[in-house]
């Protein structure tokens, strides 16, 4: 028990400090670690210059013992590029525990399709199948999606079970505070080590997920299908690993309504989607503010 809690407060500290020099970029701090936690795949949509790769880089460095492997797509890459036989330094997406793709989208679609075995079962062809190491891929993407985008590439974005929209920097005070802020991330000696995230992954699928919060889940679905925002079983299905670990690492054993907020980012498939899941998601987290009010 004892090895949880240091995990946990060592995970708050490394959110913190990101939180402090990363400015307005807290929720996609949360995303990427709960992502790695989950081992699942993240995807983070935003204009070049918002931070979207450095935030990646600085949070899986605070990770002692982690192998990165760190990739730009081009429309020429091939997949064996990616591989670490074809790599200067032996590292790549074959062999490491977190992979990050820059502009995710530019490579061609021969290439792209050939992660969705990597992505979905952590599997490579050579040409017998191997099993990798991989925790969490995640990439970055200047291109927005919308309902006119490529169809052929919907079963791989599927994959990323967050997607999480990079805005520029909105308040005053923050806007000043990025101008005054030196541009060298300060790691401050806050480190994790890989035992520490295996000992919060082995742990958090103990965390009870109440009859009511399933009754809030069906209602958002629900509410989703009347506005044509399309969310799968499958999805549904893995969404339940996100409330797991957000509760788990707030300390709880069992999942609570704001909970549910975190599944925001994993609701929404095309751009247009983004207001509506979240008008729905916060109606039904009010409506069962409401109803328990109510009751008491």
């Amino acid at each position: 028990m004892k090895k949880i809690e240091h995990s946990i407060k060592t995970l708050c500290d490394v959110k913190q400090c990101l939180n402090s020099q990363f400015i307005e970029r807290d929720d996609a701090v949360h995303i990427i670690v709960i992502a790695i936690l989950s081992k699942k795949h993240a995807i983070l949509i935003g204009e070049p210059g918002l931070a979207k790769t450095a935030i990646l880089k600085a949070l899986i460095k605070h990770i002692s013992g982690f192998k990165l492997f760190d990739f730009q797509m081009t429309p020429g890459t091939n997949i064996n590029e990616l591989m670490s036989e074809h790599t200067s330094n032996k590292m790549g997406i074959d062999n490491c525990d977190i992979a990050i793709i820059d502009e995710f989208f530019k490579g061609p679609h021969s290439t792209l399709n050939s992660l969705l075995a990597i992505m979905n079962e952590r599997v490579i062809y050579t040409p017998e199948p191997r099993k990798i190491p991989l925790l969490s891929l995640f990439a970055t993407s200047n291109e927005k999606p919308d309902k006119s985008s490529d169809l052929n590439l919907l079963p791989l974005y599927d994959r990323f079970l967050f997607r999480k929209e990079i805005l520029p920097i909105s308040d005053k005070d923050n806007f000043k505070k990025l101008l005054q802020t030196n541009d060298e991330y300060n790691f401050r000696n806050i480190s994790l080590s890989a035992e520490d995230v295996n000992i919060l992954i082995q742990n958090y699928k103990d965390v009870h997920i109440p009859n009511d919060i399933f009754d809030v889940l069906y209602s958002i679905r629900e509410g989703l299908k009347n506005k044509q925002v399309s969310v799968s079983d499958r999805r549904w299905k893995e969404i339940i690993t996100i409330i797991k670990v957000n509760a788990f690492i707030n300390k709880r054993n069992c999942v609570l309504p704001v909970d549910i907020k975190a599944l925001e980012s994993s609701l929404w498939t095309f751009y247009s989607d983004i207001r509506a899941v979240r008008n729905i998601v916060n109606r039904e987290l009010v409506k069962y503010s409401t109803q328990s009010c109510l009751k008491t």
